[in-house]
């Protein structure tokens, strides 16, 4: 009878079935990101049991294929589930997103600028339904400081003050930001502070896409007496890359309410 050796036996267990099952689980990983992927496109969000159902996988190796692909950038985790993330390709220029709700948009930019009173500074922050509020700001005297490159095109009404910030021009917004910015930022206070996003969510806050966009709308509102936000309905349920702060930190003016700010807890205006 033919001896094997520890060694050898040792070698021949580890060799082979490794050898077997290393490629195929890679496999059955990458299939399992991309129906991850391809759900959350479809519907924006998938919860873990039905990923669990569809997979055949537990929910713990779920959890982690999430985890990775939020490392990625490509998902963002929630309590139970994962939500599809927004990048900056998803992110239309000024010109193609001024065309977009246009109506809920003005409704929304009127109802702000009621707000504002005699006598203020306020910042005016970047995105189109922020061009509306500054054509929509008149019988008042106020000082307006903005990041925003298309209000500076708006001739404003007797009695506004314009100041432009610096910093690094990103067209496809139309609004300046970066370390420039938030150092000029940093020195000044506002009594009001009217901010645009890419998404608002119960969960996630005020997000957009641009981490510089981000970062200046954060010191805007840690510096503002009020911070108010504009955003139509269609921005609801929605998390861009970067989050700035939370719906408690905010009042959001929209063209409706709903589910989403109530469960935040948000304050609501909706004209």
């Amino acid at each position: 009878m033919r001896h094997v050796s520890p060694r050898s036996r040792s070698r021949a267990s580890v060799l082979s079935p490794a050898c077997r099952h290393e490629r195929p689980s890679r496999v059955k990983s990458f299939a399992r990101h991309q129906l991850i992927l391809d759900r959350v496109a479809l519907g924006d969000s998938i919860l873990i049991e039905d990923l669990v159902t569809a997979t055949g996988a537990s929910s713990s190796t779920v959890r982690r294929d999430i985890r990775l692909l939020e490392e990625e950038g490509r998902v963002v985790s929630l309590r139970g589930g994962a939500i599809r993330a927004q990048d900056r390709a998803a992110e239309l220029p000024a010109a193609a997103k001024s065309l977009i709700n246009h109506a809920e948009k003005v409704a929304i930019a009127r109802a702000a600028a009621a707000l504002v009173t005699d006598g203020e500074t306020i910042y005016v922050d970047s995105g189109t339904s922020l061009t509306e509020f500054m054509l929509a700001l008149t019988d008042v005297r106020v000082h307006v400081i903005t990041s925003n490159t298309q209000v500076l095109a708006v001739v404003p009404a007797p009695g506004i003050t314009v100041t432009a910030l610096g910093g690094d021009y990103l067209p496809d917004i139309g609004s300046v930001a970066g370390t420039m910015t938030d150092r000029q930022l940093d020195e000044l206070y506002f009594d009001r502070a009217f901010i645009g996003v890419t998404g608002i969510h119960a969960l996630a806050g005020v997000t957009t896409f641009d981490v510089r966009e981000a970062n200046k709308k954060r010191i805007v509102q840690a510096h503002s007496r009020e911070t108010f936000v504009l955003a139509d309905s269609s921005k609801f349920d929605v998390i861009s890359l970067c989050r700035s702060f939370s719906l408690a930190d905010c009042t959001v003016v929209t063209d409706r309410d709903g589910p989403v700010l109530a469960s935040a807890g948000a304050k609501v205006i909706a004209p």
